[in-house]
């Protein structure tokens, strides 16, 4: 597929003391509205993790020593901050000593606007609206039997269902013909046209995943299908709490997620939505195990299938949990 990697700001290249610090700064950048990575330069390749950001950054904190700068591949960075409480001392052009000059300096680069997780939003958003007939047409007909099945059982004919992120309504009108009562959600207004035309005994609400204010335990079940891939990973449990707070205490939530791919920017033609994946389906499990959901079931899958008619295999994993009872 038509993409790019490219989906930080800054990557932050750290040694293993520093790791602490590296999360400060990456959080502080976010709060200005600048997306960062945080990477050990023991633990990652330089080439792979300088891949995915617009530019790479050295941390020279407390813990970065004479010995790891006599080491340092010193044409590999573009910026090079130094933390006020550094012993080493490093002579770069490029270097920071401020956490304003560095901001200043991501702020006003030559690629644009910084990369952020509302930018990157905001573009698979308006990606959605402009390709939702041709999503339609590719996909409307075909949904994964299986792995609905699997999160199906577990609830009671009749159940109240939120299809959280449901497009042009495909799910939503495959758990209706099952029996159940839909909700659908989703924050591109073109799918939702679509999926209301399609579907004209099913609600469908426009929201956003992780921000819409939605009624506490109130749905049997929860189902949300490849939406999440379009949270940044820093976002990830603030969404998955918002759909966990809707599902009543004992009620049942079905998560498919793309997997098992490097995060990506699609580009190709008006199609410019961001992705990011789990590696597999263990990571969905441990996210939704932190929030007091115990997994009943999974599923993985593959298909060819996608709107750009690619070769290309994509891998699914379903996760299927259980909201404890109230006590």
């Amino acid at each position: 597929m038509g993409s790019s990697p490219c989906v930080f700001e800054l990557m932050i290249h750290h040694v293993e003391g520093d790791r602490y610090s590296a999360s400060l700064l990456r959080h502080r950048l976010r709060q200005d509205g600048i997306r960062a990575g945080v990477t050990n330069f023991a633990a990652a390749k330089l080439t792979s993790a300088a891949q995915s950001a617009r530019y790479s950054l050295c941390l020279i904190g407390s813990a970065f020593d004479d010995e790891d700068l006599l080491k340092l591949p010193n044409d590999r960075f573009d910026l090079f901050f130094v933390a006020p409480n550094a012993e080493a001392h490093i002579d770069h052009r490029n270097r920071c000593h401020s956490y304003g000059a560095l901001r200043d300096c991501l702020a006003n680069g030559s690629e644009g606007a910084p990369i952020s997780s509302p930018a990157l939003r905001r573009a698979t958003r308006a990606s959605y609206d402009a390709i939702a007939a041709q999503f339609t047409d590719v996909w409307f007909d075909t949904v994964p039997c299986d792995a609905m099945e699997i999160f199906l059982t577990q609830l009671p004919g009749g159940a109240t269902i939120l299809d959280a992120g449901c497009g042009p309504g495909h799910h939503a009108r495959h758990f209706k013909k099952a029996g159940f009562d839909l909700v659908g959600l989703d924050y591109s207004r073109s799918m939702l046209r679509i999926a209301r035309k399609k579907n004209q005994d099913i609600p469908f609400i426009y929201g956003d995943i992780l921000s819409q204010t939605l009624p506490t335990a109130y749905f049997d079940g929860v189902w949300s299908a490849v939406a999440l891939n379009h949270i940044p990973v820093e976002d990830l449990p603030q969404a998955l709490g918002n759909l966990v707070a809707t599902l009543k205490f004992g009620g049942v939530v079905g998560l498919n997620f793309q997997v098992a791919r490097p995060s990506e920017v699609v580009s190709r033609d008006a199609d410019h939505r961001f992705f990011e994946y789990p590696a597999d389906a263990r990571d969905i499990s441990i996210l939704l195990e932190a929030l007091g959901v115990r997994v009943v079931g999974t599923h993985v899958g593959t298909t060819t299938r996608n709107i750009h008619g690619l070769s290309l295999q994509m891998c699914f994993a379903t996760v299927v949990g259980r909201k404890a009872e109230l006590a």
